[in-house]
């Protein structure tokens, strides 16, 4: 019964770290069932006045992303996205769309936030941790 009752606080604590964002980017993932902490998501400063949020799920394997990419008519869209391989660095896609795939590619300080079109259209920027 003690275990039980010092368990219960912490599976509380746990409840309230998932997050489910709210806004998505078309053709994005609009839920999560992975848990996240509270700590304050990494901020980008991208090219084109772009500007990304990221935070990391607790097992490191999803990224929820909230971008501003004017460039691509994107104003606090977020995305979720799944750990993909990558020769260095952690590299985050979403392509449940058929339309467009979402690619977000980090070594260091630096991101690379890439979407690409059903057409072949890219469109890609280049950011920088604050």
């Amino acid at each position: 019964m003690k275990k039980l009752l010092t368990l219960l606080p912490l599976s509380l604590v746990m409840a309230a770290c998932a997050t489910s964002p709210t806004t998505t980017a078309p053709g994005a993932t609009a839920t999560t069932t992975k848990a996240y902490d509270r700590m304050a998501p990494e901020q980008f400063i991208c090219e084109d006045d772009a500007t990304i949020s990221a935070k990391y799920s607790i097992d490191g394997e999803e990224a929820t992303l909230n971008a501003s990419l004017p460039k691509a008519n994107w104003n606090n869209q977020t995305v979720i996205m799944g750990i993909a391989q990558s020769a260095s660095g952690s590299r985050y896609v979403n392509n449940a769309s058929q339309n467009v795939t979402y690619d977000w590619h980090t070594k260091g300080d630096l991101g690379i936030m890439r979407l690409t079109w059903a057409d072949g259209t890219e469109y890609a920027v280049k950011c920088e941790r604050r």
